[in-house]
């Protein structure tokens, strides 16, 4: 058989494919997530339970910080609210019907998800605790009746952010620092650095710290006749037919006014908080970890609009309104 040179080229690319799919093979191996769903670390793939996960390059590629960012890009998860620290988190749809809180010693339902930071509950009635995302090995969602492991509010569910630990091969810091605009609103910024120590094999040592200001974007504007008050007399309105039935005393009734509190860009949020991490092996069997979180959420405003007032989002407000939320947090393991 006379060879050309296409002949010679089709039998050198026949010889060489099976070198090349063993090198495509090995560059498309899946990164290995592990996770903690069944109280031990294993592989994602090799949990017996439904699980999903977004580990801290994720996290950090998606520029996720608060609760309303890593909720978003987490399956079959969604969350219902009036702004930072003020949502309850639902998975698959399911929820239980939460009652109106108009003072904090008035208490809602237990929510149906159960909501963790590391190893420690910190599920909240009709709202959460809206734990900043910095420095975080992953957040894992378990779907599904979850109370063997979990215990209350795990009827629909499991959320669980997992924070980095102290690391005991040696020193190392880090530090993030962002700046961005919103279309018609203000500027935000925000700072993040951690720190790890080893003072000795045995022991090693995390600290780290954020601050973060999201700037408002919603304006809350003055108040015109026919908007947001009423003008005229009192009167009674037929339910059924819309008609007036009576003008009885003639009320006259004033239109609030709400010029001393007019604001562009009012709904603003302040992260800040701080988390200590110690971590001590004792020996090839036992290890001692211990951690404090401590952060403080200051908002002001209100996080919902009126789309039937001037501008492309705007409220009429007549009071002050804000919302500080503190916690501290310490756990052992």
């Amino acid at each position: 058989m006379k060879k050309t040179k296409i002949s010679c080229a089709i039998v050198t690319a026949l010889a060489l494919t099976p070198a090349i799919a063993q090198e495509k093979a090995a560059k498309a191996q899946i990164e290995t997530i592990q996770v903690t769903a069944t109280k031990r670390t294993e592989s994602i793939q090799d949990v017996p339970v439904s699980v999903s996960a977004l580990n801290g390059e994720a996290l950090e590629a998606l520029g996720v910080e608060s609760f309303n960012d890593y909720v978003e890009f987490l399956p079959n998860v969604v969350f219902q609210g009036t702004g930072p620290g003020q949502n309850e988190i639902y998975i698959r749809g399911a929820a239980t019907s939460q009652s109106n809180i108009a003072v904090s010693s008035v208490q809602a339902l237990q929510p149906s998800v159960a909501f963790y930071l590391d190893e420690q509950p910190v599920s909240m009635q009709g709202r959460n605790l809206d734990v900043y995302a910095a420095d975080m090995e992953r957040v894992e969602v378990l779907p599904g009746p979850q109370g063997t492991l979990f215990g209350a509010s795990s009827q629909s569910g499991t959320v669980r952010m997992i924070s980095k630990k102290p690391d005991h091969t040696g020193f190392s810091a880090g530090l993030d620092v962002n700046i961005g605009s919103t279309k018609g609103g203000e500027m935000s910024n925000s700072v993040e650095a951690y720190m790890n120590f080893t003072p000795t094999d045995e022991l090693a040592l995390r600290v780290v710290a954020y601050n973060d200001k999201q700037g408002g974007w919603i304006d809350n504007i003055l108040n015109k006749p026919g908007e947001g008050g009423y003008i005229g007399s009192a009167v009674v309105i037929d339910r059924i037919s819309g008609g007036v039935l009576s003008d009885p005393q003639n009320t006259p009734v004033i239109s609030p006014k709400n010029d001393t509190l007019v604001e562009d860009d009012f709904n603003d949020a302040i992260y800040a908080g701080v988390r200590f991490g110690l971590s001590y092996l004792i020996n090839e069997d036992w290890s001692f970890l211990l951690q404090h979180t401590a952060q403080s959420l200051e908002t002001e405003g209100v996080f919902a609009y009126d789309p039937n007032l001037e501008g492309e989002s705007s409220v009429n407000r007549f009071v002050p309104e804000d919302n500080d939320d503190e916690f501290g947090l310490t756990t052992w393991t």
